[in-house]
């Protein structure tokens, strides 16, 4: 199930690629990952350390 989760857009719902992907901070706990779409909506995703 988890192999199925995709990052999306919060704005148009496009799927976000390595195209989109802007930055990537490791803030120890996890990473915070920035995705900026053509529509112009910026999306953050959080993956948690283990």
């Amino acid at each position: 199930m988890l192999e199925e989760l995709t990052a999306t857009c919060e704005g148009c719902d496009a799927d976000l690629d390595d195209a989109a992907f802007g930055l990537a901070m490791d803030l120890g706990d996890g990473e915070r990952r920035l995705y900026e779409c053509e529509c112009g909506a910026v999306t953050v995703t959080v993956v948690r350390g283990r």
